[in-house]
């Protein structure tokens, strides 16, 4: 950072708390022009917190916001962007099926005088943007037709034509190849040199070090240190987001990958968002995959359920293989159960307790209604193994902790218990005695001779529970371990 620039925006003295949860403390963060500053942290550090307080989402918080030396708050993420302040964010907002031109300058579509859009207009301006930054594709055609790396530079170029001079990226890179990772690290350094402010947030630090000018890192919402571009390696990041100086080895011994009782076996499983997908799970294990968000470990969970449609491979369930695009109907006939990393949006959050844990078994149950009290039979002894507080069965879903209503997820897969649990993010958002509670009924299933799969980008869930470690990034596997004087920065490294 060049020390003679004012920042053209700074955070002071930040804290935004959830109820009970401080989420930031102290936060002082600044931008100049023309920089790439980079946030890091782990899960739960406040880097999005922090962000959206940037971008105008979140406007309750302690502290001060100044933009060119005036004090500011925003009411909105339009007053933000009006101020210049836009976010792109890690789930895209494109428009696939629009034009590269509409999905450019959606919502503003110049127009003639006679009120109609200026079809002309906004393609010639959109191809001579595009071109100005090495992009030389035809602006009339569907999005949909270009790749997701296309797609998210479309939506990088969309905040600049819409006036934003500081543009925040959330995780920009998560979903991308390796190819269209360079792309984007291009784009970020050519918009660099034409003055733009980029705030930079990813978990892939070597991405990080190789393009920012500064990094500050923020650990359970505090910021423990700035550093420029000439401090900033991936070690002394990864010390700074984990309170300790990084002294083990970053390679542990990779285990070999034939294994005794086979119960779960997945073989050469390709997909739009990972590749060479080649695992097992014993019986009475857990299996963790393990890595950052966008690492295609969450894809994998739900393509093995009949979520998520894979291009070729095979998935083989204690001796039947599954035919090619089964369903989620035909994984749980066959013994496969899962519980999805967004446990409110898979639960009747209105419904009773029992209803959410029968919900998928009514056809055994028997469907013609009303089945309340076969229902209640198959539920109550669910809920009492693993045992949901308080155990009413009556009760909705929606009134219970975060950490109960995990166990409603878990239990809804105990009336007609599968072979093998898969569960992604089985702790996230809950506190430290619902994630022991939770870990322990994965030991649980484990004992009890069940393959279990733990996806997650939490190291210490996974470090806490699994047998073995399947490291993955970028839809690939890039690693496997044994459990064994594992620790966090051995994980991060890998990824």
């Amino acid at each position: 950072m060049d020390v003679n620039k004012q920042p053209i925006l700074e955070l002071k003295n930040i804290s935004k708390n959830f109820r009970s949860i401080q989420a930031l403390q102290h936060v002082d963060f600044d931008l100049v022009e023309g920089e790439v500053h980079a946030l890091v942290g782990e899960n739960g550090a406040g880097k999005s917190t922090l962000m959206r307080i940037l971008a105008g989402i979140y406007t309750e918080y302690e502290g001060s916001y100044y933009l060119d030396g005036k004090e500011i708050q925003f009411h909105s993420p339009h007053d933000a962007l009006e101020h210049g302040i836009g976010m792109i964010h890690q789930e895209l907002s494109v428009i696939p099926e629009l034009s590269v031109a509409e999905n450019l300058f959606l919502g503003r579509q110049p127009v003639t005088r006679w009120g109609i859009i200026d079809w002309r207009s906004m393609e010639q301006v959109a191809q001579k943007e595009l071109h100005s930054l090495g992009f030389d594709i035809d602006v009339t055609m569907p999005l949909e037709r270009f790749s997701l790396g296309t797609q998210q530079v479309i939506e990088v170029f969309r905040a600049i034509l819409s006036g934003a001079r500081v543009l925040v990226m959330d995780e920009p890179t998560s979903a991308l190849s390796p190819a269209e990772v360079k792309q984007l690290i291009e784009l970020v350094k050519t918009l660099k040199s034409q003055g733009r402010s980029i705030i930079y947030i990813s978990h892939f630090l070597e991405e990080v070090v190789q393009v920012a000018d500064r990094t500050t890192v923020l650990r359970n919402g505090v910021s423990v240190g700035t550093l420029d571009s000439q401090e900033a390696t991936v070690d002394r990041l990864i010390g700074l987001m984990l309170g300790r100086e990084i002294t083990r080895s970053t390679h542990p011994e990779e285990i070999g990958s034939e294994y005794q009782e086979t119960l779960l076996e997945i073989k050469d499983l390709n997909a739009d968002v990972f590749s060479d997908i080649n695992l097992n799970v014993k019986r009475g294990e857990i299996l963790g995959l393990y890595g950052p968000i966008g690492a295609g470990h969450f894809d994998l969970a739900r393509a093995l359920f009949g979520l998520y449609k894979f291009d070729s491979g095979s998935i083989i369930l204690d001796g039947k293989t599954f035919p090619h695009g089964h369903s989620a109907r035909y994984a749980i006939e066959n013994g496969l159960a899962y519980a999805t990393e967004s446990r409110r949006k898979s639960l009747l959050l209105d419904d009773a307790i029992y209803r959410n844990i029968t919900m998928p078994h009514l056809s055994k149950i028997g469907t013609l209604a009303p089945q309340r009290a076969k229902e209640l039979a198959a539920a109550v002894p669910a809920i009492q193994q693993v045992n949901v507080n308080p155990p009413d069965p009556l009760n909705p879903v929606g009134k219970l902790s975060g950490g109960n209503q995990q166990k409603v997820a878990i239990a809804r897969w105990l009336t007609f218990p599968p072979k093998v649990f898969i569960m992604s993010e089985p702790t996230r958002g809950m506190d430290v005695g619902a994630k022991s509670e939770v870990l322990g009924l994965l030991r649980k299933f484990r004992d009890e001779g069940y393959g279990v799969i733990v996806a997650s980008s939490e190291p210490e869930t996974i470090l806490a529970v699994c047998d073995r470690i399947v490291v993955m990034s970028r839809g690939r596997i890039v690693s496997r371990l044994e459990n064994k004087n594992l620790d966090k920065d051995a994980l991060m490294r890998l990824i």
